[in-house]
């Protein structure tokens, strides 16, 4: 039965494609016998149309030809899809952040700005902050670190005042990560200092910088009763800013800057508030993609015209 099924779909595929067995490559009746075996004729009169619109280069590299379509939204920017405004997304892994030069510092010391050798307690806190952020140890060790606040605080309770240290330190490599952290000790400000140190590391992320020294057009942002503006500035301004905006852009590698606080000068509230600014700016690239137009840095192409 079977044999009937399969020679009585062969005669009517002959039908369909009239054509004579006998004038076709023996590859292509080899390969309608091999469809014809799993699919009926007019599905393999389907596939083989379709076979024979294709380039045989593309077909034997499994690559389709590229055919160039425009979105549907062509004449509206304000709209975004899912297939065309896509961004490729790198993997923000702590390995592959790009690390500084290795310095000829000993493994379990960390040389001042005097070139005096410090405990080794700081090559210790090195060793395992390594371990839990990924780090290279030179590179926790060449951190530029600035602590912000130092202060006592007075816990009120029912018996009496108890008193802590609270730091505040930011630390950053000087060419984009940044990073700050709160620790408190009740008995010595040293301790206070070293846990903010360890949570400011563990805390070091990626700051958005245009041309490796602003930041991208002006940011204003609120934290609490405070609020920042942060303002881009040509070449060469320096950083013109409040005493806390400049230990952090010190640290994240920002040389040109302009800031302004307005309402409230709490300092813990300053800082929080300009690394939030800080974060949320949206860099060239984002904002070409949620505009649906591509843009292009003049200072980096280079035009050549021939005579």
């Amino acid at each position: 039965m079977l044999a009937n099924m399969s020679r009585r779909m062969f005669t009517t595929s002959r039908l369909i494609f009239q054509k004579e067995v006998s004038s076709l490559d023996p590859k292509k009746v080899n390969h309608m016998q091999y469809l014809l075996k799993y699919y009926d004729p007019e599905t393999v009169d389907s596939i083989l149309k379709a076979e024979s619109a294709i380039d045989p280069k593309h077909l034997a590299k499994r690559q389709l030809n590229p055919v160039q379509f425009a979105p549907h939204f062509m004449t509206d920017f304000t709209e975004k899809s899912d297939y065309f405004d896509h961004k490729v997304q790198q993997p923000n892994t702590f390995t592959q952040i790009s690390q500084p030069n290795e310095v000829d510092v000993p493994k379990d010391q960390i040389l001042d700005v005097e070139g005096n050798a410090k405990r080794s307690e700081l090559g210790e806190l090195a060793k395992k902050l390594s371990l839990a952020t990924g780090f290279n140890e030179r590179y926790i060790m060449g951190l530029k670190v600035k602590t912000l606040i130092l202060k006592t605080v007075r816990n009120q309770t029912s018996k009496g005042k108890i008193n802590s240290f609270y730091a505040l330190v930011c630390a950053g490599d000087g060419n984009g990560m940044l990073g700050i952290g709160e620790g408190k000790d009740p008995e010595e400000p040293g301790n206070a200092i070293l846990k903010a140190h360890w949570q400011a590391v563990k805390n070091l992320v990626k700051v958005p910088r245009l041309e490796d020294r602003t930041i991208f057009g002006n940011i204003e942002n609120k934290y609490g009763a405070s609020v920042v503006h942060l303002r881009s500035a040509p070449p060469g301004s320096g950083l013109r800013c409040n005493p806390m905006v400049f230990e952090l852009a010190q640290c994240a590698g920002i040389k040109d800057l302009s800031s302004k606080v307005y309402r409230s000068r709490n300092r813990m509230n300053v800082v929080k508030c300009t690394i939030e600014a800080l974060l949320k700016q949206k860099t060239t690239e984002e904002m070409a993609l949620e505009r649906g137009k591509k843009v292009v840095d003049l200072r980096k192409v280079y035009y050549s015209v021939e005579k």
